[in-house]
């Protein structure tokens, strides 16, 4: 049975009380353009994907990294997750992540590299193109580790190393996260929050580009707690330093640990909303773990859909 009806009222009210009142600036205009390694926005992971990036409160695997780092605490094995994310316009954002659990520590290296397909380049005395062809791409590199503190409260960090590269310009920095993960003791209400991509200013050719800093508060609860069927339902409120304030909702159903189908919808971005997936993990044995998801997005009549694809192995 449903065992929290507050966590739906907090839900409600956080849904269409707070998020109102934070978009009404007074002025029309948003302060999109003004940060850079804007690929690090894209999300990883199929299962937090398909929840509709409602994660932070959420993720209990090696993917945590990618969202907030305190979520690891959940590792109590030996991980490895790859991730394979097939993105817009012909592009692919790929990701890989080991994460190994050390006392009241989780340890996580990961990386993550977004590449597309050579272009021609043009320029306006040969707008149809030079015969030239251009690379660009983008690569991720991170160290995390996260401290279970007590059986509530887990706290995580993370460095990053993040490179982009268009042609013979790269542009290179230096980034923290933090985050935490808080079980309130009613039921499995947890509170979670995370600051994401904190780092010095950029100046490529002579601009001032911020990072594209997200902070992210979210609230979970299983709803449905029973020895056949887990309901896992989120809210989270994302603000980025350089855009409005957007907000994910997420479902997971979880039949007997072993099949998963997953919704979510994102309110308030351009050209994305509803997002579905579905994963399954096989019964453990003595030595391996092992779980495939699978998350559809849609963008609009714009673009195609977008498909990822996530696999995880625990020792």
């Amino acid at each position: 049975m449903i065992k929290s009806l507050p966590c739906y009222l907090l839900i409600v009210l956080l849904g269409f009380g707070i998020l109102p009142a934070q978009f009404d600036y007074g002025f029309d205009f948003t302060k999109a353009g003004s940060a850079g390694l804007q690929f690090l926005k894209i999300g990883i992971g199929a299962r937090e994907c398909a929840m509709g990036e409602a994660a932070i409160a959420t993720v209990s695997d090696a993917n945590a990294v990618f969202w907030n780092a305190a979520g690891l605490s959940a590792v109590e094995q030996m991980q490895v997750h790859f991730s394979y994310n097939q993105w817009l316009v012909n592009s692919r954002y790929d990701a890989a992540v080991v994460a190994y659990p050390w006392r009241s520590y989780v340890f996580a290296l990961s990386i993550a590299s977004l590449s597309i397909d050579e272009f021609e380049e043009t320029t306006v005395l040969q707008p149809q193109g030079t015969g030239r062809m251009v690379n660009a791409g983008d690569i991720l590199l991170g160290l995390a580790i996260t401290k279970r503190f007590t059986n509530k409260l887990s706290i995580g960090g993370q460095i990053k190393f993040v490179q982009e590269k268009l042609d013979n310009y790269t542009l290179e920095n230096i980034l923290f996260d933090i985050g935490a993960l808080y079980y309130t003791g009613f039921h499995k209400l947890r509170l979670a929050f995370a600051l994401q991509h904190f780092g010095p200013d950029m100046r490529p050719l002579n601009l001032n580009f911020r990072t594209p800093l997200l902070f992210r508060v979210a609230i979970a609860d299983d709803i449905v707690q029973h020895e056949n069927l887990r309901i896992i339902t989120a809210a989270e409120l994302v603000h980025p330093a350089d855009n409005v304030e957007w907000l994910n909702f997420g479902i997971e159903g979880m039949f007997r640990e072993v099949i998963a189908l997953r919704a979510g919808y994102r309110y308030n971005r351009d050209e994305d909303g509803i997002t579905l997936g579905a994963g399954i993990r096989l019964p453990r044995n003595d030595w391996l773990d092992f779980t495939l998801d699978y998350a559809w997005m849609p963008y609009g009549a714009i673009f195609s859909d977008v498909h990822r694809i996530s696999i995880g192995f625990g020792f």
